[in-house]
């Protein structure tokens, strides 16, 4: 009988402790990036170094590879208040002994300072090892006849996000951008998202691309993960138009418009371009390969009537069809 009922309290302590938040702190991962949930503080005493509440919860995280990272916890007050106002919450980042007993305060060693705070805030928390699994502790000596002490948690911060970035982040249509993301895991290759329809891998971290509609800002995201985590970063590019066309030139020797002006086109990535010029009845007046020599409004040498001519500019950029350029030029005099 007495085996028997000490069986029973064994089965009901070991019950209990499942129960506990800190036995399920290691499945407990909160990420950055990740979308704001509603939790609620459990009837879990807990002290640990200053860190001493009567309600307690546990969340792991992993740190990405950027040292000394630095960790932005934002907790949002929903409903934790008797009829003094708001209660308490306390914050505070531990180090969770590996293969030690979750639930005993004896396996933490708490590395920030215990923070609290009565209403929204945001906690930062620097000086975060590279690679390294901390744990967040949540607690309140909130009094459960008033109800739930439930709050949203959510963590950004260097420690627990990718960072990326884009050079150039303003070119025209047919030249190219890098881009290049860190911060994840050591053994992160990184994805883009979406990934641009010509683009070139050029490492486990860095991409080039060719942006193919002018006249806008396109956003692609960096996403690599940090743990078991998976976070992202956006970067902006701000495609312009590749050329400024003028539509008539004044070859009267004053030295103002005497040429046709296309500006743009000396940029290297348009060195194989081909611009035409034709007349009226669809003869061709003027060719160049490249634009190194403006266009005079001459023909072998010889003076054109004022009037309008037809281009035709093919851009002829190795890694993106652009279509050709057409409009009208006019001599003037």
């Amino acid at each position: 009988m007495k085996q028997l009922f000490l069986a029973i309290s064994v089965f009901f302590f070991v019950v209990e402790a499942m129960a506990q938040p800190c036995a399920s702190v290691a499945n407990n991962v909160i990420c950055a990036d990740a979308a704001a949930s509603t939790d609620q503080l459990a009837s879990s005493a807990f002290n640990v170094g200053c860190f001493s509440y009567s309600m307690t919860n546990f969340y792991s995280f992993h740190t990405g590879s950027t040292a000394n990272g630095i960790l932005e916890a934002g907790l949002t007050f929903q409903d934790c208040d008797d009829f003094a106002g708001n209660n308490t919450i306390g914050f505070a980042i531990a180090e969770l002994i590996p293969s030690s007993d979750p639930c005993a305060p004896a396996s933490y060693n708490v590395v920030s300072p215990c923070l609290t705070s009565d209403s929204t805030t945001v906690f930062y928390i620097g000086g975060l090892l590279p690679e390294h699994d901390y744990v967040i502790l949540v607690g309140s000596d909130h009094d459960p006849l008033f109800g739930i002490c439930s709050y949203n948690l959510q963590i950004a911060g260097t420690a627990v996000d990718i960072a990326a970035g884009t050079y150039p982040f303003e070119i025209v249509l047919g030249e190219s951008s890098s881009a290049m993301a860190q911060g994840g895991s050591s053994n992160t290759v990184y994805t883009w998202d979406p990934m641009p329809e010509f683009h070139e891998i050029t490492s486990d971290s860095t991409m080039t691309f060719y942006p193919t509609e002018e006249g806008q800002t396109i956003s692609i995201s960096a996403v690599g993960t940090i743990g078991d985590c998976t976070v992202n970063a956006p970067i902006y590019v701000h495609i312009l138009s590749p050329l400024n066309i003028y539509n008539a030139l004044t070859p009267n020797g004053d030295n103002i418009d005497d040429t046709w002006t296309i500006n743009g086109i000396d940029r290297p990535v348009f060195e194989a371009a081909v611009v035409s010029v034709f007349d009226r009845w669809g003869q061709q007046v003027f060719k160049s390969l490249g634009y190194r020599t403006p266009w005079d409004g001459t023909n072998n040498g010889k003076f054109l009537p004022t009037g309008a001519y037809y281009y035709v500019i093919e851009l002829n950029t190795y890694n993106l069809y652009i279509p050709p350029y057409v409009g009208i030029v006019s001599i003037l005099r």
